[in-house]
């Protein structure tokens, strides 16, 4: 069979920051390459960078990668704050496309139903996992009997689609991206630091529950691993076929689950050479961080770290079920410090009863713990969270999905106290000044000299395109 994946793309007024290559339909396309399947990707955020934004190049370009290929089956990304891209590519790509038509991902997970009503172009989503559900349905298997595939004539009961045994999945094959585009230098990805990066996962889940995240949502619930040899041998092949990738951003939702896996990776990174060939970064929560284990991750070649330090007062870290503490926070800053590990702090905006005081607060608490990089990001309500749950007011039940209501309904402010006017105001005065002034200093403090004219170029670059776009 032929397989079409199509990504979401980009709002740019709600997503800040690194975009890093879709792993998903780099780990399902793959598993179907490798059982004889033909697999391309159509990559709308990707194709932003070759057609600019404007919309309707990029939807052409999309119709014609269709007839094109001619695929027997297209598949659809779903993110809830981008599901009307969704919506709108089903519709016009069913007007030339008359087969097979899926979409999965993290909406689609928490809406499958819903996602089939409101979609009516779709044949079917996919419920968690999409590897071995995909993989079922091009080896012939009736629709209504893969687990984690909904089919719009199925009546019964979802199933979820997870993969158990990690390590029987070939290693994902980047080509099937835009790897010059992904692999660019940027200070973006590993933050601050201007390298060549690729994005990579050593294990799936997370084993918390934060009020607001669905970032492991099509994992399911707890963790699991890929084995160490999977790992170091997933490594060396990429960086061979990409000798000049600098660094790799290990997208795991919690890669310090287990301690002493963490160390038997580090330990294999320097005793095979490669912790002198590549840097890496990772997400961590700041309740797992011991000193001693930092200072050996120091050494392998970790030079980043991302805590979602989510507040710097308790009582909002507290509204949203983090099951951590302000102290812990700072602890695990100045641990991080002391291993020479630099520091991105994940901070949320928006939350339960803020406050201009509580603003200010927020940026006293910067200037005092100095992360090495940081941002402030509202507080949203995505289906399948349990914010969405409790205060969503069932808008993606009861609305139309369109580009408008979508982005009326992210872009609603119904915890703080904060007015648009005053945020605004306040950001333009207090936190812009500062957040830039601070992060140009980090870049040109992090890397060597010979990386800044390539930096500076790229400064004015952004600049000059941001002045031509209005």
């Amino acid at each position: 069979m032929r397989f079409l994946f199509i990504t979401h793309g980009i709002e740019t007024n709600l997503f800040q920051g690194p975009h890093w290559l879709p792993l998903g339909f780099a780990y399902i396309g793959t598993l179907l390459k490798k059982h004889g399947h033909e697999v391309e990707v159509f990559d709308r955020y990707a194709a932003i960078d070759r057609l600019g934004q404007d919309a309707e190049k990029i939807n052409q370009a999309m119709l014609n990668a269709i007839k094109t290929f001619a695929p027997d089956v297209v598949g659809l990304s779903t993110v809830s704050p981008m599901i009307h891209d969704a919506v709108y590519c089903a519709k016009i790509i069913r007007d030339v496309f008359d087969g097979t038509m899926l979409a999965g991902g993290h909406h689609a997970t928490a809406l499958p139903r819903l996602t089939l009503e409101k979609i009516p172009e779709l044949d079917g989503v996919g419920i968690g996992e999409g590897e071995e559900s995909l993989l079922a349905f091009a080896q012939g298997k009736k629709p209504d009997e893969i687990k984690g595939l909904h089919w719009r004539k199925n009546s019964g009961k979802e199933s979820f689609g997870r993969v158990e045994q990690l390590d029987l999945l070939p290693f994902p094959d980047f080509s099937l991206f835009d790897t010059a585009f992904y692999t660019r230098r940027t200070s973006s990805i590993i933050r601050g630091f201007h390298l060549s990066t690729l994005s990579m996962l050593t294990s799936r889940g997370c084993s918390q529950r934060c009020s607001f995240c669905t970032e492991s949502l099509t994992y399911g619930g707890g963790v699991r691993f890929h084995s160490i040899d999977y790992i170091m041998e997933m490594v060396k092949r990429a960086l061979k076929q990409y000798p000049h990738v600098e660094g790799i951003y290990f997208h795991d939702n919690d890669f310090m689950f287990d301690p002493a896996r963490v160390e038997n990776i580090c330990r294999r990174f320097i005793e095979t050479g490669l912790a002198k060939r590549f840097v890496w970064a990772i997400q961590a929560r700041a309740d797992r961080l011991k000193p001693d284990l930092l200072r050996l991750m120091r050494k392998a070649g970790c030079i980043k770290m991302e805590i979602g330090v989510e507040a710097a007062l308790q009582k909002n870290l507290d509204s949203v079920r983090k099951g951590t503490t302000v102290d812990t926070n700072e602890k695990a800053l100045r641990l991080c410090r002391d291993a020479g590990i630099s520091v991105h702090a994940y901070l949320l905006t928006k939350t339960q009863n803020e406050s201009l005081a509580d603003l200010d607060f927020t940026l006293k608490w910067l200037k005092k713990n100095r992360p090495d990089t940081f941002s402030l990001h509202p507080l949203l309500r995505h289906p399948g969270s349990v914010l969405y749950k409790e205060t969503g007011n069932r808008f993606f039940e009861t609305q139309n999905w369109t580009r408008e209501s979508v982005l009326r309904f992210y872009n609603e402010d119904i915890f703080s106290k904060v007015t648009p006017q005053e945020r605004k105001n306040w950001a333009l005065s207090r936190y812009n000044p500062f957040y830039k002034r601070h992060h140009r200093i980090i870049r040109y403090k992090v890397n060597p000299i010979r990386k800044w004219p390539q930096m500076l170029y790229e400064a004015l670059a952004r600049r000059l395109k941001k002045l031509f776009a209005k």
